[in-house]
């Protein structure tokens, strides 16, 4: 399954600008479910898998690339990761703490926004997969 979790470019620029360039090798985990969710992760070039360590029938796992936003839902609630971010090829990305984050939100709220319409396509990604599990026949 393909996740389209790409953010608007005002919030990818300003992503960018605020944030630590890191570079990830194939192979490696940018978090694990469960880790203390510390910021958000913007894809620059790369291939992430995102998902369930284990037993995916109920979410199966999403390729995101760049202009991804990962992270996000556990960032803003303060809670730990949902889910897993595996790295598929190597990749460079631009990583925002929270209180980064949080402060580039208050100086320009409209990017509150662009912050919305990611979770919103989260929301209804895990909708669609969650009618999938509980469809008759499947």
């Amino acid at each position: 399954m393909m996740g389209t979790l790409n953010a608007p470019d005002p919030l990818k620029t300003q992503l960018e600008s605020v944030g630590s360039r890191i570079q990830k090798a194939k192979g490696t985990f940018l978090f694990r479910r469960g880790d203390a969710a510390s910021g958000v992760y913007l894809i620059l070039s790369g291939q992430i898998r995102l998902g369930l360590e284990r037993d995916p029938r109920g979410f199966p796992s999403r390729m995101i690339g760049e202009g991804a936003v990962l992270g996000l839902p556990s960032t803003l609630s303060n809670s730990p990761y949902s889910l897993t971010a595996e790295i598929m090829e190597d990749s460079i990305l631009s990583y925002v703490p929270r209180d980064k984050l949080r402060q580039l939100l208050r100086d320009q709220p409209q990017l509150c926004f662009d912050v919305m319409s990611i979770l919103t396509e989260e929301l209804n990604q895990t909708r669609t997969a969650l009618e999938r599990l509980h469809k008759p026949g499947t």
